[in-house]
């Protein structure tokens, strides 16, 4: 899209798109998701495209569901955002027509895609969800058997779904028959969602949240996401110690991270929920003296206990991310998600896509700012962030999947960097840590084993994962060079990829 003389919106839908193809196990049209804009001119601009709960939504009923029930079945669904979200941004922002942007990738969804091993993984590892749904298995089954890497995938439905929204754009997917399709696909197993949910869904602007840290000036997502405030609250904690000094993950700096941590965590679980439905104390949560006040409990040698307000929501790490510059220096974060991977599991019939879990989000037994209502958007941790030098110039686009472990793998990409002096690939590269508000450190395995043992005797009860795992997300970033070119860094834990021309 940029060699053929797109902007950076132009691109980051396009590649929206085609990810809905070719990862759709991790985002796709019947999700949702954030984008934050950064033109070379202008104010930045956050876009809030998360699902929405239906309508009809029996809240009681719904919090009385399983696990299983919230997740893995037509229950899980929101109403899907995504479309509404790209195509708002392209009309607003972008220089292409939808009809020349998605030519492309309708015909690589006629002539098929190759499977990597990663997603022969994803397939193998979801066997059971794709096979109980026809449209899943017709999509993602090879006659009844998991695709395997180097194997081609056509999905000559997608092209079709498309092509109605070159046609129709927005419309095309929010009435008319691909409407129709998700509401019989829904209500034949036994969801709500309906032609009047799907006819009045709504984007939302918001401000990005902003703070700054060692004089640049940080913006991330805003609410419905708690992504952005978590990473600013954090930041702040962080910015009152000398971690350049104390070094890049040595203990004395993952000691500060992970009691960082368990506070924001219990921060953003309490307070943060969709705007319009919960009252949040956002200037509160983002400013110094806040931030004063809750880094008084962290002690330099021991750990912090009893911070536990009541159940730790799970998030699925089932997300991806995009950062895109052009050559005229506007920059675009954008993080899209199904819920879990490959969502609810229940793709829409005829149309080659699934929908997604969102509702999945929503916490049913504690912290009442995520409760499920009508029309409610769940609470989330995609934070798609823009990093401004002290003087005021662009600096870095980043994002990156992981669920509950994108804000404390966000926080270390740029500790990394504006912290430690690390380029975007060895920030991304690092070994990193993941600490909820209680429970285990989680390291990953690349961590140096005297570090792992210095954390465990300053009481911190210790987890290990493997080596790059994809727990720890999939950052995809890019920084601008003191020569005013830009380099990019693709995470080795998924399937990423750094490109430029």
């Amino acid at each position: 899209m940029l060699k053929a003389g797109g902007n950076a919106i132009d691109a980051a839908v396009a590649v929206s798109f085609a990810l809905g193809l070719v990862e759709p196990n991790a985002s796709g049209i019947g999700g949702c998701g954030y984008l934050l804009y950064a033109p070379a001119n202008g104010e930045p601009v956050f876009l809030d495209y998360r699902s929405t709960a239906p309508a009809g939504l029996d809240c009681d009923a719904f919090m009385k569901l399983s696990v299983t029930e919230r997740k893995d079945t037509i229950l899980g669904a929101g109403v899907p955002g995504a479309v509404a979200g790209w195509l708002t941004a392209l009309e607003e922002y972008g220089t292409m027509s939808l009809e020349e942007l998605l030519e492309p990738i309708i015909a690589l969804a006629e002539e098929g895609f190759e499977v990597t091993e990663h997603f022969e993984g994803m397939i193998v590892e979801n066997y059971s969800k794709l096979a109980a749904d026809d449209t899943c298995s017709a999509l993602y089954l090879n006659e009844g058997i998991p695709y395997m890497a180097g194997e081609v995938i056509k999905n000559p439905d997608y092209a079709q779904t498309l092509r109605i929204l070159q046609k129709e754009g927005r419309d095309g997917f929010y009435k008319g028959e691909i409407a129709q399709s998700i509401v019989e696909s829904v209500q034949a197993k036994g969801g709500v969602i309906t032609l009047e949910d799907l006819a009045n869904y709504t984007v939302r602007r918001a401000k990005p949240v902003k703070t700054t840290y060692r004089g640049y000036t940080i913006l991330s997502s805003a609410p419905s996401s708690s992504g952005g405030t978590a990473i600013a609250l954090c930041l702040n904690l962080l910015e009152r110690y000398d971690l350049a000094s104390m070094g890049q993950n040595t203990p004395e700096t993952l000691h500060l991270l992970a009691e960082a941590f368990k506070i924001t965590n219990v921060d953003r679980y309490q307070y943060l929920g969709d705007p319009e439905f919960v009252d949040i104390p956002l200037d509160v949560l983002l400013s110094k003296e806040y931030a004063d006040q809750r880094a008084a409990l962290i002690s330099p040698d021991k750990i912090l206990e009893d911070l536990n307000p009541g159940v730790i929501p799970y998030e699925s790490p089932s997300t991806t991310h995009i950062s895109i510059v052009d050559k005229d220096g506007n920059l675009v974060a954008v993080t899209n998600t199904l819920g879990t991977f490959f969502g609810c599991g229940i793709g829409v019939a005829g149309r080659g896509f699934l929908l997604d879990n969102q509702m999945y989000d929503f916490s049913v037994e504690d912290w009442e700012a995520n409760f499920p209502r009508p029309g409610k958007r769940p609470r989330s941790s995609m934070s798609p962030t823009i990093i401004y030098t002290p003087d005021g110039e662009p600096y870095a686009a980043l994002g990156s999947p992981g669920g509950e472990a994108i804000v404390t793998t966000m926080v270390q990409i740029i500790s990394n960097i504006l912290d430690h002096g690390m380029s975007v690939q060895d920030a991304i590269d690092a070994p990193r840590i993941y600490q909820n508000y209680s429970g285990n450190l989680v390291v990953e395995g690349h961590l140096n084993d005297d570090v792992s043992a210095e954390l465990e005797n300053m009481g911190h009860p210790m987890e290990q994962k493997n080596a790059y795992n994809s727990f720890f997300g999939g950052v995809q970033g890019i920084i601008k060079n003191q020569d005013g070119s830009w380099t990019g860094g693709a995470d080795p834990r998924r399937d990423g990829k750094a490109l430029a021309y």
